[in-house]
């Protein structure tokens, strides 16, 4: 069984433990229930990134960000280049 699926799990028994009100479960006060950090469907813990995949990730970042600004120099010349005629 994957973390997502017991995750799943979890955050179906929350729901029917509050009436099947997403609301309820926000709101939930039972906070010594060994689920309650749970309760969302989440793993609440950080995650801690290699220095390899934070590096990764920045370079990801770079390279959609130089992408969109060509795209939207290249929209902007096109809008240039129409109003000419």
């Amino acid at each position: 069984m994957t973390k997502t699926e017991i995750l799943k799990i979890i955050r179906a028994h929350c729901l029917d433990c509050c009436w099947d009100q997403p609301s309820e479960v926000a709101n939930c006060g039972c906070t010594t229930c060994n689920l309650y950090a749970l309760r969302f469907g989440k793993d609440p813990s950080p995650r801690v990134l290699s220095p390899e995949e934070k590096e990764r990730r920045a370079n990801l970042l770079r390279a959609t960000v130089k992408k969109r600004e060509k795209q939207q120099d290249a929209g902007a010349s096109a809008g240039q280049e129409g109003g000419n005629t």
